[in-house]
């Protein structure tokens, strides 16, 4: 019944080609591991369309998601695209743990633990290595080491270990922003986005969550489309009817009045072409 969720990749070579990558030599370098996070988050969008659109199952065994997400050119949510990837990099021999977690973004309330994360292990280093999360997430491997602060394609983040083992990723701001406050003797608010927890989770754990969260009317994913795409210089994303691209000069925002325009949005900022 759950054999598949174990099942390795059907073609590793082909997903490496999607990634627009060779496949790196073993053993895998931080630079490599970064390489990675970023190519898979500009290549392959976060996007709940089969929950919130076609209210289709989820499948989350290994061939089905290789063809959905691979050949099927689609993207998918946590249970989905983290669960590809590490099977990618155990492919390319890392050793990773699969691990579950929870948003951290501020509802009133302490956000049930409703993410599939990957934890990374290279030499004596290790990482969190994230390309489900909605965002913002770092586009790199995020250490975990309690304190540490990155910078990943102008963003601040900061790592926290608290009680019971959880890992928190914390949004700092923009790297020009905080600059700026510094600059002006202010402080810029941090936003905590989402906490993993230090233990290995075994896969099955991750069916009846992922079932929640496609089914439940309660979830977030069932109540409205979520799209979004790391590009090389910013971000794309549609939520609602609301369809946003950020680049250096600044945001652009406008609302999608229609299928057809919402079809054709997909197609250019997420080569997502979805079926009559």
């Amino acid at each position: 019944m759950y054999e598949e969720l174990y099942e390795k990749l059907p073609d590793a070579n082909r997903y490496w080609d999607k990634l627009g990558l060779s496949r790196p030599e073993a053993p895998l370098s931080k630079d490599d591991l970064d390489r990675i996070i970023f190519a898979h988050q500009s290549r392959i969008p976060f996007e709940n369309l089969d929950v919130c659109d076609f209210h289709r199952p989820i499948k989350l065994g290994i061939p089905d998601l290789f063809e959905k997400i691979i050949v099927g050119n689609r993207g998918g949510y946590c249970f989905e695209l983290n669960a590809l990837l590490d099977a990618l990099l155990q492919d390319a021999g890392v050793k990773t743990m699969a691990c579950l977690g929870r948003s951290l973004k501020d509802r009133g309330y302490v956000y049930p633990i409703l993410h599939r994360g990957i934890i990374v292990t290279l030499g004596d280093e290790r990482y969190i290595a994230e390309v489900g999360y909605g965002g913002p997430t770092p586009a790199c491997a995020t250490p975990l080491v309690d304190g540490a602060e990155l910078e990943s394609c102008g963003q601040v983040f900061r790592v926290e270990l608290h009680d019971g083992g959880w890992w928190h990723v914390i949004y700092r701001g923009t790297a020009a922003r905080l600059a700026a406050a510094r600059e002006r003797g202010e402080d810029v608010a941090p936003t905590p986005v989402f906490a993993l927890l230090d233990a290995p989770a075994a896969l099955t754990d991750c069916v009846p969550l992922s079932y929640y969260c496609s089914t439940h009317p309660d979830s977030v994913f069932t109540q409205w489309r979520m799209v979004n795409r790391r590009t090389e210089d910013g971000n794309v994303s549609i939520t609602k009817d609301q369809f946003v691209r950020v680049t250096p000069e600044g945001k652009e925002t406008r609302t999608v009045e229609s299928e057809e325009e919402f079809r054709a949005l997909l197609e250019e900022h997420f080569g997502i072409v979805l079926p009559a």
